[in-house]
């Protein structure tokens, strides 16, 4: 369904909104209208016009900006895009509920609607709402970066869905809608937009605008009928598109590393994001351009903890015995995230593209990491009664103190830790809480192993038992199983 959705859905929106303005033109022109319905309830008219209509060429401006912004990998340009997007949106709002109200309430402009009326503002309102509840509320911004990576490439021709894996659901939705309303745009009297009577500023004061120019042939090309205005404004439009496809792999660094080249796959058939670009598109918003965790989308309500300082390469998920993360531990957390924590999954990376994002990783770093020996996780013993029961004996010999009798994270240690920020880092609740690594039973041996490093002054969030016998740390492996098998039943 991925590729659906952003590999092969887009180009039918496309498709639609490029070829059936020209159709129309040509096949329907007298349905080319704005149908206007001033006479009737216009003091509400007058505000929902300006607000709609000023508020859509501030949102065009700032997804234009932000679409450069997020191929070149230039954060001012998304700060700009953040500041007129929220105006241009919360007039888009304003203007598109009051004319929706306007055509519910005023008898004589409701018998005049047509499904479309109703259609496209039924499409503006949600679009508009999700965008701005994101940045208001949830605080997420910098999705440019990743959403302008994702539509460069299919204007290179070469769609890149998996680039979508770092937007948010909402993000998704929002783009989704998008999508839709475009392809379903020049089917509703909005077509108006690209024959906007552009010369009327600049007029002689007796020239008017005259059905002897709108539709007469070979004069298409010399900007006096509609027909002109759509075919260059199409054409802009293109241009610009076909643009952004190009500056595909355009952002650079300062001191550009080799995996900061754009890349083919193993069969050499599709161009593909990596190095520095792909950290842009995926991680940039936050983690930032340097890495230091001070991304746009940093402070976000919606994360349990915030971003990691790349640049200080203190990595708390590992399974080596030094407690220091390998170049695999690196490339299984960009796949499979971290629960609960905000970081969301690349499952649908290629393996060169995870490979080119731990070298960046390993880029960013202010000292080279020097991983120890990986632990040796042994095949998983059947588990049996007696297996839980000893798992729930070495618990609570070692584990109550941080994470509770009742494993619910509060234990009376609870709020003693602190990471290098100063933050304090709270012990999982391992009986109802997601577990950033997941409740695979492997993942689960490796924590306990190798214990969670990353604190301040080198110290362990939970200390490593690998002391202990290799049975020892799977029974109580099975015993948070088990915890967590009984809450669900």
């Amino acid at each position: 369904m991925t590729w659906f959705f952003w590999g092969v859905y887009p180009y039918l929106c496309i498709a639609l909104f490029f070829l059936v303005p020209l159709i129309r033109l040509v096949y329907s022109p007298f349905s080319w209208s704005t149908r206007a319905s001033g006479f009737f309830g216009n003091k509400l008219l007058g505000v929902a016009s300006l607000c709609l209509h000023w508020g859509l060429i501030l949102l065009l401006v700032g997804h234009v900006a932000g679409l450069i912004g997020g191929l070149l990998g230039l954060e001012s340009w998304i700060r700009f895009f953040y500041w007129i997007g929220l105006a241009g949106g919360m007039l888009v709002l304003a203007g598109s509920s009051v004319a929706l109200v306007r055509r519910m309430t005023v008898p004589q402009v409701r018998a005049m609607s047509q499904a479309d009326d109703y259609v496209v503002h039924l499409f503006l309102i949600p679009i508009v709402a999700l965008a701005l509840y994101q940045v208001l509320v949830h605080r997420i911004f910098g999705v440019a970066f990743t959403a302008s990576a994702w539509f460069g490439s299919l204007w290179r021709f070469s769609p890149q869905p998996e680039l979508m894996d770092g937007a948010s659901l909402i993000s998704r939705i929002h783009i989704f809608l998008a999508l839709t309303f475009f392809a379903y745009f020049p089917f509703t009297k909005l077509v108006h937009f690209w024959t906007y009577p552009i010369r009327y500023a600049a007029r002689a004061f007796q020239t008017l605008r005259t059905e002897r120019f709108r539709f007469l042939p070979g004069r298409e090309f010399l900007w006096r009928g509609d027909g002109s205005w759509l075919v260059y404004g199409l054409g802009s439009v293109a241009v610009l598109f076909a643009a952004a496809g190009f500056l595909l792999g355009s952002a650079r660094r300062s001191t550009p590393a080799k995996a900061d080249e754009p890349a083919r796959d193993e069969t050499g058939a599709r161009r593909v994001l990596t190095g520095y670009p792909l950290y842009v598109s995926q991680c940039a918003r936050c983690h930032g351009m340097d890495g230091r965790g001070k991304g746009l989308g940093a402070d976000s309500p919606t994360f349990s903890t915030k971003p990691r300082d790349l640049a200080a390469a203190r990595y708390r998920f590992v399974s080596t015995g030094n407690g220091v993360a390998s170049d695999e531990d690196l490339a299984r957390t960009i796949r499979h995230g971290l629960e609960g924590s905000g970081m969301p999954a690349f499952p649908n990376l290629a393996d060169e593209q995870v490979g080119s994002l731990v070298a960046h990783l390993n880029a960013l770093a202010a000292e080279p990491r020097r991983p120890g020996e990986s632990i040796a996780v042994g095949e998983r013993p059947k588990p049996t009664g007696d297996s839980v029961k000893r798992g729930k004996e070495l618990f609570a010999q070692n584990c109550v103190m941080c994470h509770g009798n009742e494993a619910d994270g509060k234990g009376v240690e609870y709020q003693k830790f602190t990471d290098p920020q100063g933050l304090t880092v709270l012990p999982a609740n391992l009986r109802d809480g997601a577990l950033k690594t997941g409740r695979d039973p492997r993942q689960l041996f490796l924590r306990v192993s190798a214990g969670i490093p990353g604190g301040k002054d080198g110290a362990y969030f939970m200390p490593p038992f690998q002391w202990m016998p290799e049975t020892d740390r799977w029974s109580i492996v099975e015993y948070l199983l088990d915890l967590n098998a009984g809450r669900s039943r």
